[in-house]
């Protein structure tokens, strides 16, 4: 018979995994679009500043949703759909100069990291 408990491995694993996705939403995508320092960004994406607003509420509402326990499940599975989107920009029209270049590789760790937070978020609400 399986164990509903969760080990304390999994549970630091499944918090520091949340906590870096956060981090990196925080930090490299949601501050510098709403303090005005992701200039060159809206220069490159199609709809410009607007669409660097609307990146940043999302990004906004995903670091919500990743901290409320009822809703980490769907905001780690959002903030992967939003990091391959994010790196899907790379690949077209944002590039990779620059500080480009460092984003990107944020968008990859933060890919990773969300993508085990919801694993690890799905497995937890499958022993519940």
């Amino acid at each position: 018979m399986e164990s509903t408990h969760e080990t304390k491995a999994i549970l630091a694993t499944r918090w520091t995994a949340k906590l870096a996705t956060i981090g990196i939403f925080t930090v490299v995508g949601w501050l510098p679009k709403v303090t005005g320092n992701a200039g060159p960004l809206a220069e490159r994406v199609p709809g410009g500043q607007n669409a660097v607003y609307a990146i940043a509420a999302i990004e906004f509402v995903v670091i919500l949703l990743i901290l409320n326990p009822k809703t980490s499940l769907i905001g780690s599975a959002l903030a992967v759909l939003t990091m391959i989107g994010a790196i899907a920009s790379h690949l077209g029209p944002v590039g990779f100069d620059g500080d480009f270049l460092g984003v990107f590789i944020m968008a990859l760790v933060a890919l990773a990291t969300s993508s085990a937070a919801t694993v690890l978020e799905w497995k937890k609400k499958q022993r519940t």
